[in-house]
């Protein structure tokens, strides 16, 4: 027992010791071993201690935020010179509570010896923990501890400090995240079997511009009709360049229908850029509009079929306004939604393929997150993943997409996704 005691004391002057300095883990030193290099260190930082901390703060010159205070965020201190009470004649005084609730930084462990024990409190800021997280990260500590003494002789880094309950928690708990979910089933499905629930319910609105369920999906198959003729096929990229508007909604779905996988590309973009994600998605097809065109320019789209989606007489106005046969075309689920381009912030933009099992995974998981609210607005690129949200979301589930007009973002807008019906 007074072994224990001792190296636990140890023990809590290398944790003290290990916030102010920095600490040698190489090498898979043991517990003796990283205590002694921790005793060096802590000796060799006391020549220093005497240097206030407001000149440290001059001297480095950290980044300043009002959200944490500068060099450290977590701080660790050994109480060893507290008076628990002071006797007078005809007088006794006491300590009176621990002052103000209150904490100097984002966690605050302060230790110290009471009697025959190590005793103290962790103070934690509550805007960024929870209690049931710092209680855990206090039996973290004393797993630790315990493991440490056990055996001074194992190698630090292969000490477990998680009991098997928080360990089935973490690894095991958090990820039963399975659920059922169509599968089998396309998202333009989706979309068709809201059409079928509610065929005047309103689904898109655009300024002055209205179309309900059934005038979309009426819109949506004739030009779907029509991309099948022009040799659309599953898992074919189908570029789609357009401005905000009902148009890009049908021209989305319509691709979709016809079997292909649309490859979104925002006129906003620099043409360099365009030109890029053309070249290396290499679509045959392209459905724009006068913006489109002149964001890619004529010598990208030289090569494309072009599908002009704000045309006064399009060619596909006599076409079917059926819902297409997903079996006739060979489409299913495992096939290619869509294909979007990264950022390329770390280098040249990587395209993702996404299939319509992953999207409708993603669709059925949202809607019942999300809910409930009515509609979305929808004011993200299109060549930005949260569309699928702001727009797919609510026609997959009774709501309506409110497309803003371009140019009228409202910083920090906040999409909202509708309940099922």
């Amino acid at each position: 027992a007074n072994r224990g005691r001792r190296e636990i004391e140890e023990l809590i002057g290398f944790f003290v010791n290990t916030l102010a300095v920095r600490i040698d883990l190489s090498g898979e030193p043991s517990v003796p071993e990283l205590l002694e290099r921790t005793r060096r260190t802590a000796l060799a930082a006391q020549d220093h201690q005497d240097l206030p901390f407001e000149q440290v703060v001059e001297i480095v010159q950290p980044p300043r935020a009002l959200d944490h205070t500068p060099l450290f965020q977590v701080g660790l201190a050994w109480q060893n010179n507290t008076v628990g009470s002071l006797d007078l004649p005809g007088l006794r005084v006491e300590a009176a509570g621990e002052g103000l609730d209150q904490v100097k930084f984002d966690l605050e462990l302060n230790l110290g010896e009471q009697g025959e024990v190590i005793a103290g409190t962790l103070g934690y800021a509550t805007a960024l923990f929870d209690r049931a997280t710092i209680e855990r990260q206090c039996g973290y500590l004393l797993a630790l501890l315990r493991a440490m003494v056990a055996d001074a002789g194992q190698p630090v880094g292969q000490i477990d400090i998680l009991p098997a309950e928080e360990r089935t928690y973490l690894l095991e708990d958090l990820n039963r995240t399975a659920a059922d979910y169509p599968s089998d089933v396309c998202v333009h499905e989706l979309f068709e079997a809201q059409v079928q629930r509610a065929p005047d319910a309103v689904a898109v609105v655009h300024e002055d511009e209205t179309l309900s369920y059934g005038e979309l999906n009426a819109r949506a198959n004739r030009l779907a009709h029509h991309l099948i003729g022009l040799g659309v096929r599953p898992d074919q990229p189908v570029a789609i360049c357009l401005e905000r508007s009902p148009a890009m909604v049908v021209g989305l779905l319509a691709i979709l229908k016809a079997g292909g996988a649309y490859l979104p590309l925002d006129p906003a973009y620099p043409s360099g850029r365009l030109r890029q994600v053309l070249d290396d998605a290499a679509p045959h097809l392209l459905l724009c509009d006068a913006a489109g065109r002149e964001a890619l320019g004529a010598e990208a789209i030289a090569d494309l079929s072009v599908v002009d989606l704000n045309t006064a007489t399009p060619a596909w106005a006599d076409q079917s306004a059926d819902d297409p046969d997903p079996h006739a075309l060979g489409l299913t689920a495992r096939h290619l939604a869509y294909v979007i381009y990264t950022s390329g912030s770390t280098g040249t933009p990587k395209g993702v393929m996404v299939e319509h099992r992953g999207m409708v995974n993603y669709l059925c998981w949202a809607r019942e997150t999300y809910a409930p609210t009515s509609s979305s607005v929808v004011s993200s690129s299109l060549a930005f993943d949260a569309t699928v949200n702001s727009l797919f979301a609510p026609l997959v589930s009774g709501g309506h997409a409110l497309l803003t007009k371009e140019g009228d973002e409202v910083d920090g807008l906040k999409a909202e996704i509708v309940s099922p019906r």
